[in-house]
């Protein structure tokens, strides 16, 4: 996942190539670090998901006494198969997050089960009236991941994520933004706003 790790399992996974569709840069405020790769990543080769992954970073992802610690914002731009579904988003990311911790980890911390990491995922109710909802409108989650931090305190955490799912152009886009701070914490207003930002420059 991040090149902030790039030691070893970034430069493994495929970099996008040049036939990848055009893409609108997620931007961010000074200081956050960002990078794209290829779906499947090289630490999650079993994941159904195939097209371009593109993060943006935290200045403090790396650093735990941080309020941005581990605080990250990405987009997944998919072909249209597999389809979004509730169960896909939540077995897709289990996929995700359990090849990257096993990756980085990589047996160093052998209590470390994967396999026990669990995922919460509600979807969010909308405020559409009924026939208000276009076919490109985004699905709206919320959710919680039980995980081990791999890179800097290995220790477990529980990250919270908002993710929205949509169609467009026969493609499938997956927003998400990651924190393990609470909701209201300032954080959020960032992560949230690269999301808009990003969200905006796709349907202008």
């Amino acid at each position: 996942m991040f090149r902030l790790f790039a030691f070893g399992l970034l430069m493994s996974a495929a970099i996008v190539h040049a036939d990848e569709p055009n893409t609108f840069k997620l931007a961010a405020p000074e200081g956050w670090s960002g990078e794209t790769i290829s779906l499947p990543p090289g630490f999650a080769p079993d994941m159904a998901l195939k097209g371009a992954e593109h993060i943006r970073f935290a200045p403090g992802m790396m650093k735990p006494a941080s309020d941005s610690f581990f605080s990250y914002a990405f987009v997944f731009e998919l072909q249209a198969k597999p389809a979004l579904t509730e169960a896909v988003v939540k077995e897709e990311f289990l996929k995700y997050y359990r090849g990257l911790c096993k990756a980085v980890l990589n047996g160093k911390v052998p209590d470390v089960d994967p396999a026990k990491f669990t995922m919460e995922l509600e979807r969010v109710k909308s405020d559409a009236k009924p026939g208000e909802k276009s076919a490109d409108s985004p699905t709206v989650y919320t959710a919680t991941l039980e995980w081990v931090e791999p890179f800097a305190t290995k220790k477990s955490q529980k990250l919270n994520l908002e993710i929205r799912t949509w169609t467009k152009d026969n493609r499938n886009y997956l927003f998400a933004c990651v924190s393990p701070q609470a909701r209201d914490a300032a954080i959020w207003k960032q992560l949230n706003s690269i999301r808009d930002d990003y969200m905006k420059k796709q349907n202008p």
